[in-house]
């Protein structure tokens, strides 16, 4: 252990602090948000709006080929003519993707059943273009590894999105505190991308060279995002049509939770991992020892850390949700523990992405989305929603078995480390779990997982 501390490279810590620490903080503000919106709305709003989000999603990334990545990784990202480019295609497509969404609106809401829908996302589909039209700082600040404003960046964005869900739904604590909420943070959003460096200025143009290389290096991009959203979304889909809207509202609670861990990690991979792989212009075994140590070390913090908040999770919810959410008790620690998996893949997407790999993790996604195809509907029929949650984790094992079996064609495979950090990573849930129980503080580990429960019996 102290071995790994001494060799881990401090650019990197720091960079990775600053990543970390501030999206932390940014969780913090958004749980908050979502904490108090939970105590002045409905549940079955956070159902209905989990379906426009998962819509929203779906829409964008549908035709995404990686605006950002795009700036990040190729080595003309910072000049005029580039960013520029990537700008102008930024920007057109965000008007088609507000159109399409504002078109299909009616379609939507028939296929799920809500009539409300199709007001919703004809309104919603402002978001797209204002979205379109962010400035490209971000991803040039992204390029240059200045974490630290861009983390100023997103927790400013945060805290004032914050602020305006919170007067919304104080004024109307209906659907349309969080729909209008989506809109004014959205318009934040690309107010706040102009200010972030000061002077910046875009230009309408079509640099063919650029856009050339944007769109090579987009079509696996576009196709990863395509089963990326399928993949990531295709439990809120599936549920949105099998169950109430109450109880899809509780899940979205217990899987927005579960998904700060994640996101956590997704931004450090993002900003610290991808940038410093696409930098180092190495590959194979030498980019694999480069990164061993620094990568075993954040895997091991995520492992300590994640594994409190497991055994800790029903706690939580109870402590900072009232009663009509006290069931994502159940529906949270299954989530958290296919977190654990997904993290180690998106450790991994990384470093493919930065070795200009994108069909890697492009490829791992649609096995991972063919077994959710398969596993989700049959465990929901025979087990309920908590069966279901559980194939989550089967799904992002089988994510993570490809991208790995890919991996080692390029000696990046790290399935050594990756075990021993899993076995640490369960072993920890159970003794913290067990030792609080003993001390009276909550129950044992079979009160945690009510399936381990059953098998059990």
């Amino acid at each position: 252990m102290l071995e790994v501390v001494r060799n881990f490279p401090r650019r990197t810590a720091a960079r990775l602090s600053w990543a970390t620490g501030s999206f932390a903080v940014i969780q913090v503000i958004r749980m908050l948000n979502n904490v108090v919106l939970a105590h002045l709305l409905a549940p079955s709003l956070f159902g209905l709006m989990l379906i426009v989000n998962s819509v929203r999603t779906g829409v964008e990334l549908i035709s995404d080929v990686g605006i950002n990545q795009n700036i990040v990784s190729n080595r003309l990202g910072h000049t005029r003519e580039f960013y520029d480019t990537a700008w102008t295609l930024r920007a057109a497509r965000g008007i088609v993707l507000g159109t399409v969404c504002f078109s299909l609106a009616g379609v939507l809401a028939h296929f799920f059943e809500k009539p409300e829908l199709n007001t919703i996302l004809r309104v919603i589909a402002l978001t797209f273009v204002f979205g379109g039209f962010m400035s490209a700082s971000p991803a040039l600040l992204q390029k240059k590894g200045s974490v630290a404003r861009l983390s100023a960046f997103d927790i400013t964005n945060a805290a004032l999105s914050l602020i305006v869900y919170v007067i919304l739904a104080l004024i109307t604590p209906t659907i349309w505190a969080l729909v209008l909420g989506a809109i004014v943070a959205s318009a934040i959003n690309l107010l706040i991308s102009y200010l972030i460096v000061p002077g910046t200025r875009h230009n309408f143009a079509v640099d063919s060279r650029s856009a050339k290389e944007i769109l090579h290096f987009g079509k696996w991009i576009f196709f990863s995002s395509l089963v990326y959203f399928f993949a990531m979304n295709f439990d809120r889909l599936y549920f949105a049509k099998q169950i109430a809207l109450t109880e899809l509202g509780i899940y979205s609670i217990a899987r927005s939770l579960s998904d700060m861990v994640s996101n956590v990690v997704i931004r450090a991979s993002n900003m610290v991992v991808f940038p410093t792989v696409a930098a180092m212009g190495v590959g194979g075994a030498e980019l694999r020892g480069r990164l061993l140590l620094a990568r075993r070390m954040l895997l091991l913090i995520v492992a300590v850390l994640l594994s409190c908040f497991v055994a800790l999770s029903d706690v939580v919810v109870r402590v900072l949700y009232d009663a009509r959410y006290e069931r994502a008790s159940v529906f949270l620690p299954l989530l958290l523990i296919s977190v654990w998996v997904s993290i180690l893949s998106t450790v991994n997407d990384s470093l493919m992405l930065g070795t200009q790999r994108p069909s890697y993790p492009a490829m791992a996604n649609l096995a991972k989305l063919l077994a959710f195809i398969v596993g989700v509907p049959v465990a929901f029929h025979f087990g309920g929603l908590p069966a279901a949650i559980l194939i989550l984790g089967v799904g992002e094992t089988v994510r993570y078995v490809v991208l790995w079996s890919l991996a080692r064609r390029i000696q990046l495979g790290f399935v050594r480390d990756d075990l021993a950090l899993t076995g640490v990573f369960l072993l920890l849930i159970v003794v913290i779990r067990q030792s609080l129980w003993a001390a009276g503080m909550t129950g044992s580990i079979l009160s945690l997982f009510p399936l381990l429960r059953t098998i059990y019996l």
